[in-house]
């Protein structure tokens, strides 16, 4: 099977593959890296060739990307400019070159193809992340602006998320906040860690209920740095139950105990004040019920 594409303007070949089809932006690179574009009758494998107008583009043959499955998303808000979804828990948001999951990213283009052309290329609509193993609320933008109004909301830290995590023990405090900077682990590019000279980061929590071994807490972002809640988490010696990562991997949930529950802010295009909140899923709730 091939895919044919005339080029309307000049562009860049990844990027007008990528607005042409339902590739994914990894997908669009190792199509072109293995030789399978031909451009004007010649093969081109560097992602960077620009392409003029009226160029004609071959893709020779896209079998080995035609067996993706796309699920519907469990939405709580839909219009012309955000989406207001849930993630379930063990999706990566957004794919990384190396990751052949279907992303929600992919999942969420696939229900609204309009959103390709929104945001960064590698990863259309998305404005904030949720790690592979927590589930629960995101915001995704639908148009240019909404996207542009959001990353600035975000920056400003006008968007009120929290999250509900079960760790370890029982916090002294009943309520407090975390100050503390995060920087990569330079002894492992896959971790973070609180180090003086990190980027300034803070979290708040307060106890929900206490139990034998472990306590419920209602976190609150104020910055939202790369596996923030469960690096301060882990820091203050709470780590969050079932993260493999920073957590004890001897736990018997086969993910972390942590959901995004509610998200409060103003809506970019109309300044309306949403609220939304989404309960613990099924699996989360019976491991509650198995240490009560």
């Amino acid at each position: 099977m091939k895919i044919n594409i005339i080029a309307k303007r000049i562009e860049r070949l990844d990027k007008l593959i990528s607005s042409n089809t339902d590739f994914s932006r990894s997908e669009v690179v190792e199509i072109i890296e293995k030789n399978c574009c031909v451009v004007d009758g010649k093969i081109q494998n560097k992602k960077s060739t620009i392409i003029s107008p009226d160029s004609k583009i071959e893709i020779l043959s896209v079998n080995s990307y035609e067996k993706k499955t796309y699920k519907k998303i469990n939405t709580y808000l839909v219009d012309e400019d955000i989406i207001v979804v849930e993630k379930p828990a063990n999706m990566i948001t957004h794919r990384a070159s190396k990751n052949n999951d279907v992303s929600l990213c992919e999942h969420i283009v696939n229900s609204y193809p309009e959103i390709k052309s929104v945001g960064d290329i590698d990863r259309p609509g998305i404005v904030h992340r949720l790690d592979k193993d927590t589930s629960g609320l995101m915001i995704i933008a639908r148009s240019a602006n909404a996207y542009e109004k959001l990353k600035e909301m975000i920056k400003e830290r006008s968007i009120s998320r929290n999250y509900e995590a079960l760790v370890y023990g029982k916090p002294k405090l009943k309520e407090a906040i975390i100050d503390a900077p995060i920087i990569r682990d330079p002894k492992n590019p896959i971790k973070r860690r609180v180090s003086i000279g990190g980027k300034e980061s803070k979290t708040s929590y307060r106890i929900k209920k206490n139990f034998e071994e472990y306590s419920l807490l209602d976190v609150k972002l104020f910055s939202g740095r790369t596996h923030q809640i469960r690096v301060h988490l882990e820091h203050v010696g709470h780590p969050v139950v079932g993260d493999n990562l920073y957590g004890n991997k001897k736990s018997k949930l086969k993910r972390s105990f942590l959901h995004s529950s509610k998200l409060e802010f103003f809506h970019p295009m109309n300044n309306k004040k949403l609220y939304f909140e989404s309960p613990l899923p099924l699996e989360l709730k019976k491991f509650i019920e198995t240490i009560s």
